[in-house]
């Protein structure tokens, strides 16, 4: 597909950024106060969407701000949503002096101007909005919860044979009480507890998923049951709780936080001091924050502290941009974030906040 921008020095670059900028514009997508996309120098004039993309990823091709990608398609509502986007279509911007627009090739020959409209999604697996692999273990197994929910919760005491391990396929015995035979619960096993930076709030409990068992017989106040599966050998002490697998998104639309948010990171997976771009952390804000799926955050690296020889005194270096992070996962007081970008490595204190194109359009400015 040949481009329509006149082909002058720098001139097809330029015109492709008017063109958006124009197209927002009569949009309403900007307004007064809110800042302007800024369009990669070399984003393209067209991208083909491939097996393993995700949003993030192919809004990254031509924004500064991949977050603000819905703000890029706001005028097309066919593809506004994250479930509108397949392997094989080819995202065309596009324009000419009188109307700019961005069109979507569904690969079937033919360039389809999207208009405002419900359309049934062809039957193809959407592009995710970020790489689902890397947080599909704590969108499934891994939730943060008030101890409170473990009082008085039945506990494994014993496998077949009393062995103190049990698998999949193997008969558990618990004590306290079961629900109804039939019944299905999850093994818990408790994990970090989790306060916040500054205060320290206690902000809740984390508990991982071993597996899940099904009732057999109840017998007075020890039960049987038979393991349906498990990730991890299951031991005296573990859990059984209901299930909570509800209202868990898989779908994320990428956006900025509409109020200011400071939060601190104050876990990494696996107690590394370290963290990088896919890696999965833990902030002290969650839902009475404000906080949402989708919501992106930049990340502050903590300045170092330094000697000044001359003064005889140690100072604390300014804090330093580091990348971002998406929120995948909320509670009341916790959330769960994926590192998107990391130009320095990420580490535990470290804070995440507006990101930084947004923070002079919020009440109460948030500085770095």
């Amino acid at each position: 597909m040949h481009s329509r921008f006149p082909v002058v020095p720098g001139g097809r670059r330029r015109f492709r950024a008017a063109a958006l900028l124009f197209l927002l514009m009569a949009s309403g997508v900007m307004t007064p106060g809110v800042q302007a996309l800024t369009l990669k120098p070399d984003a393209p004039a067209q991208y083909t969407v491939r097996k393993g993309d995700t949003l993030w990823g192919i809004a990254a091709r031509f924004l500064e701000q991949p977050w603000r990608w819905r703000e890029l398609m706001a005028t097309n509502p066919a593809i506004a949503s994250p479930d509108r986007l397949f392997a094989g279509d080819v995202i065309v911007l596009d324009g000419n002096a009188s109307r700019p627009r961005i069109s979507l090739d569904r690969g079937r020959g033919e360039t389809v101007t999207l208009s405002p409209g419900v359309r049934r999604a062809p039957a193809r697996d959407a592009v995710p909005g970020l790489p689902l692999e890397h947080v599909r273990v704590f969108l499934s197994a891994y939730q943060v919860v008030d101890p409170g929910v473990l009082d008085g919760a039945p506990t494994v005491v014993a496998g077949d044979s009393q062995r103190l391990l049990s698998g999949p396929g193997d008969r558990l015995y618990a004590n306290g009480g079961l629900p109804a035979e039939g019944s299905v619960l999850g093994i818990y096993r408790p994990g970090a507890r989790y306060h916040d930076a500054s205060s320290g709030e206690f902000l809740g409990l984390e508990l991982h998923r071993l597996g899940r068992a099904r009732v057999r017989r109840n017998l007075e106040s020890v039960g049987e049951l038979a393991v349906l599966d498990a990730v991890q050998e299951i031991r005296g002490g573990d859990f059984l709780l209901a299930l909570d697998e509800g209202g868990i998104a898989t779908q994320f639309a990428p956006r900025a936080p509409s109020a200011p948010v400071v939060a601190t990171l104050i876990d990494a997976p696996g107690g590394v001091r370290y963290v990088g771009r896919l890696d999965v952390i833990t902030l002290d804000r969650g839902r009475r924050d404000g906080l949402e799926v989708g919501h992106v955050l930049q990340a502050m690296r903590q300045g170092e502290r330094v000697r000044d020889d001359h003064r005889e005194s140690v100072v604390t270096l300014p804090d330093i941009e580091a990348g971002a992070v998406m929120v995948f996962r909320v509670f009341e007081r916790v959330s769960y974030a994926l590192v998107m970008r990391a130009s320095q490595p990420l580490s535990v204190g470290d804070r995440l906040v507006v990101p930084r194109d947004l923070r002079t359009t919020l009440a109460g400015e948030v500085a770095p």
